[in-house]
């Protein structure tokens, strides 16, 4: 056997001891996340660019799918933030996906969509929160008011002008009609535009296409 092909196949075996030492060693960064904070974050906010075999090692992604009931109240861990009003939160060994109750956010594909998905992330992703279900729609996700500590993520949200009052799914709702006013009027978010486009009426056009 030649020198090269000794030196080719001690260089694979090293390369294959190295890769192998790397993924346990993220594993166990992964499985810790709960210490590490930024990490965490990062992992979490770029989790899209991973790997699916480092991927399956984040929070929650190889939990089951919950059934949230109305009523309920769910503690747990924002670990994914899809738009300006969804999200996923893992409680327990359980993931739900969250559709955040009064608020309608700009879709992704729309203008303001970007800066909206941004601006509830920044918020909540990866953080620890409370979520207090009103409802349950049609594709099944927990519709409900969303709690970090004291504050009210619904109401924030409205409030900076990152997404509307969704008067028609929460009738007599005197604070976020408030929040609303209060962004309109100091032209904030999406206010910024002069004419913006309900994400609902974005939708129907869609639609319609």
């Amino acid at each position: 056997m030649s020198e090269g092909s000794s030196l080719n196949r001690w260089i694979r075996r090293i390369t294959r001891t190295l890769a192998i030492l790397f993924f346990i060693g993220l594993g166990g960064v992964l499985f810790n996340l709960d210490r590490l904070g930024d990490a965490e974050l990062q992992l979490l906010r770029y989790k899209r660019l991973l790997p699916a075999p480092v991927r399956m090692l984040l929070p929650g992604e190889g939990a089951p799918s919950g059934i949230p009931a109305p009523l309920d109240e769910y503690t747990g861990r924002i670990i994914e933030v899809h738009d300006g009003d969804t999200a996923t939160l893992l409680s327990g060994d359980r993931k739900y996906r969250i559709r955040f109750y009064g608020i309608d956010a700009p879709e992704l594909s729309q203008r303001g969509g970007a800066e909206s998905h941004d601006a509830l992330s920044s918020k909540i992703l990866g953080a620890d929160v409370v979520v207090c279900v009103t409802s349950v729609d049609h594709y099944g996700r927990a519709v409900g008011r969303v709690k970090l500590g004291e504050r009210d993520i619904n109401l924030e949200m409205v409030r900076e002008g990152q997404a509307w009052y969704y008067s028609n799914y929460a009738k007599g709702d005197t604070a976020l009609a408030a929040a609303d006013e209060y962004a309109r009027s100091r032209k904030t978010g999406l206010w910024r535009d002069p004419a913006p486009q309900p994400p609902w009426e974005y939708r129907r056009a869609q639609r319609a296409r």
